[in-house]
């Protein structure tokens, strides 16, 4: 029943071949597909998240087996026979893929990075002693010494500073620390730590940053055959503890990949408290690093489940209050994108369902000169807001449908996550539903008054 009725609506099909007659069908109506194995796991609600667990060592340990690492490799290789597909389905060098890291790695592993990445953002929040955005080489000689046992080697701290001052101007910012702060300094510096604290114990083990570098050889060898076939790759974004990892690996694939073509997208939460933040980091990263800042643009898909463990696990909710919020921040991050296509040759995706949203970006759009053909592409799902994404494509904007497949036990799940945290979305489907019988009685209308028409001339 569901594969008759609502699988058939929202889904491809089960694998690259069974999509192909629902690809055929959009390239006949000028609308590109965003190809994506919808398939997606998550932390046991049971067990929570491994960075709110007191023994963070041994969380992964227990997570990992040679079947959890054979299922990411089947799945990279999914993602390659995606890549192949977008490459050749009629999208004129703008063929889109779309993955998720929790595919190519355990969902833990990535909380554990996430939650190392973060502590690596607090102690710059600690060396950052008077708080305006910078540390100097007397703040870091200062605190080091207060937190770490080489801390009086005056040569050895100097060196350290000189690592990440990439400038040369005594000043570090946040961009700066973040590069050449890895994770597996991290690990290294943790250990000369003079007392146990969060950012000791947030420290990857030497057998975890074996799996990130697992992982991450998935991601790069997706990277290179999306770079090598010409087809844009989006990193979709996750559960906000997810996020932090995702980022960072993102990052990690723009710098390699987006030096002339920005072949790697990441993708923001527009519904998150800190969207604008991470934003505006990672356009000043790309300007520093000299590559092309891409992205798309969500609302966000996690709301229900982000609140509830929010409140369950007694800390601040990372969605915003209200939907007026929420609007407000997707429009102000539109805008924000318009701009880095204008001043840094960005690209970006503005993938919505939301009408009023379309409408501001094309505005937007004409008011800044960006033509149809900037690059700028429109996303909605299969099934859903048919009338924008045709509209979009018959005059002339890139417009694309986000094409979900695999088995339906992957993908219900997907959906049904769909269903529940996007009611606005589902309120498009009536709205569709209305348009359809509209249209349906003027044709018949139409058709009946020439009938009557042809009749009469005859006589």
């Amino acid at each position: 029943m569901i594969k008759e009725t609502f699988y058939k609506q929202f889904i491809a099909g089960a694998d690259g071949d069974d999509i192909q007659p629902r690809l055929a069908f959009l390239r006949r109506n000028g609308i590109h597909p965003i190809l994506d194995y919808a398939a997606e796991d998550d932390v046991s609600s049971e067990q929570g998240p491994a960075s709110r667990e007191p023994e963070v060592q041994d969380v992964v340990a227990r997570t990992y087996e040679y079947e959890g690492e054979a299922t990411c490799d089947q799945r990279t290789d999914i993602f390659l026979k995606a890549i192949s597909a977008a490459a050749v389905s009629g999208s004129d060098g703008k063929g889109f893929a779309a993955i998720k890291l929790t595919a190519l790695g355990p969902p833990k592993l990535l909380e554990r990075v996430s939650t190392a990445l973060l502590a690596i953002k607090d102690l710059f929040r600690q060396f950052d002693s008077d708080g305006n955005g910078y540390v100097t080489q007397e703040e870091f000689a200062e605190v080091y010494s207060r937190f770490f046992s080489d801390g009086r080697d005056q040569a050895r701290v100097a060196a350290e500073y000189d690592l990440l001052d990439e400038r040369h101007d005594n000043n570090v910012d946040y961009a700066e620390w973040t590069k050449r702060f890895s994770l597996k300094d991290a690990a290294i510096l943790a250990q000369r730590c003079l007392e146990q604290g969060p950012f000791n114990r947030a420290a990857l083990t030497e057998r975890e940053l074996n799996r990130v570098d697992a992982m991450m050889a998935r991601l790069n060898k997706i990277a290179d055959a999306a770079a090598a076939s010409g087809v844009r790759l989006m990193i979709d974004a996750e559960h906000s503890y997810f996020q932090p990892a995702i980022d960072h690996a993102t990052t990690q694939l723009q710098e390699r990949h987006n030096r002339t073509v920005p072949t790697i997208f990441n993708t923001y939460q527009c519904y998150l408290t800190d969207a604008h933040e991470r934003m505006a980091l990672d356009l000043e990263r790309a300007r520093n690093g000299g590559y092309k800042w891409a992205a798309k643009l969500v609302r966000g898909a996690y709301m229900v489940l982000e609140r509830r463990r929010a409140e369950d696990m007694g800390y601040t909710s990372p969605i915003l209050p209200t939907i007026e919020a929420t609007h407000a921040s997707y429009e102000g991050a539109v805008q924000l994108a318009l701009d880095a296509v204008c001043s840094q040759s960005a690209e970006v995706m503005i993938a919505t369902h939301n009408q009023a949203s379309v409408e501001q970006a094309v505005t937007l759009m004409a008011q800044k000169g960006l033509s149809p053909d900037s690059p700028i592409y429109f996303g909605q799902l299969l099934g859903m807001s048919d009338n924008l994404t045709f509209t979009l494509g018959r005059h002339g904007y890139y417009a694309y449908k986000y094409v979900p497949y695999g088995s339906i036990q992957d993908v219900v799940p997907y959906l049904l996550r769909r269903a529940q945290e996007n009611s606005t979305v589902m309120d498009n489907v009536q709205r569709d539903v209305d348009l359809i019988k509209d249209e349906l009685a003027s044709r018949l209308w139409i058709g009946g008054r020439k009938e009557v028409t042809s009749s009469s001339s005859s006589h």
